[in-house]
This record gives C-alpha cells, structure tokens and sequence, in this order.
C-alpha cells in the first residue's frame, strides 16, 4: 500500500525530473552529433509549451519508464516552424517514441499546432490521441484529448506558465467482446 501523498510527490517528481530533460539538449539515446539547432522563434513560449505537454503526458511518460521497448508514436508539428526539429528530438526522446508499423495495437497520436502570438498571449493547440485495434477485427476503440493552450505574458514581459483553456475529451466505442 502506497501512504497518503506518495502518489502526488511521486508524479511532481517524475514531471519536474522529464521538465529538466526538456529544457537541456537530449543524449539519452547517445552523444549528439551536432548541436541542436538554435531556437529562432519565439523559444520560451515553446519552452512554455513544451513544459505543459510535458505535464500532460504524465500517464505516458510513466508507462515509457516502466517499459523501456520503444513505443509507437506519430509525432505532427507544424512543418514551417523552425523549432521542428529541436521539439521532435525532445519528444521522441522522452516517449521513446518510434515510427508507427502496420503490426501495432496501440498507437499514441500527439499533434502540436503552430504558435501564434497575438498582443500578449501565445497559443497552440494540443491533440493527443489513443488508438487500440481491437483483437480479430479492423475496428478502433480510444480516446483522445484537445487542449487549447495558452501562454500570457506577465506584466513585466515575461512569458507566464502555459495553461489550458479548455479541453476537449472524446472516447470511441470500445472493441466488442469475443465469446459472447
């Protein structure tokens, strides 16, 4: 049995310790070649941003530690934003994230919008999305979430904390029993 708050430290810890992954450049799987490309946009909104998907994909993430195999993952970012690559490096990383395969039971979808910038608020939007092929059949079963995110600036000209204001949850039918 797990005492009371273990659960809440346990995750404030994993998501602050994957936050720090974030924020420096990515070597878990070996030395980089080359130096991650600069960040020419506007990087902390993105730093911003990518804390909060971050935090998002707890449940995710804490499956990816458990089970070190890589994961099937569809990785879309805006393809015009020069972040791109610098952002899938990141993610493919913590999720260890792998190209999705015709064989796969479960696919995670998670899709990152561009960022505008509009007076003092940044936005994305942030899909993410599970995908179970039911056994036997071509039928899907999931769920998925969409976050509009936002990030304010503070009255000092600092970006803020990104937030959502407002998600949308959906989940499709689930697969039909076999046997009966």
């Amino acid at each position: 049995m797990i005492p009371v708050g273990t659960t809440a430290r346990l995750t404030l810890v994993v998501v602050l310790s994957l936050t720090a992954a974030v924020l420096r450049p990515v070597e878990a799987q070996g030395a980089l070649r080359t130096a991650p490309p600069e960040m020419s946009s506007d990087s902390t909104a993105w730093q911003r941003v990518l804390v909060y998907v971050v935090g998002a994909l707890g449940t995710q993430i804490v499956q990816s530690a458990s089970d070190t195999s890589p994961q099937p993952w569809h990785l879309r970012l805006p393809p015009d934003e020069p972040q791109r690559q610098l952002l899938e490096t990141q993610l493919k990383t913590i999720l260890r994230a792998r190209p999705v395969t015709d064989k796969d039971a479960v696919v995670h979808t998670l899709e990152i919008g561009a960022l505008s910038i509009v007076n003092d608020t940044a936005r994305v939007k942030v899909t993410l999305d599970v995908t179970r092929r039911c056994s036997g059949s071509t039928r899907t079963a999931g769920f998925g979430n969409v976050d509009d995110v936002f990030v304010p600036r503070t009255p000092q000209g600092f970006w803020g904390a990104a937030r959502s204001s407002g998600t949308l949850h959906g989940d499709r039918a689930g697969c039909p029993r076999s046997g009966g």
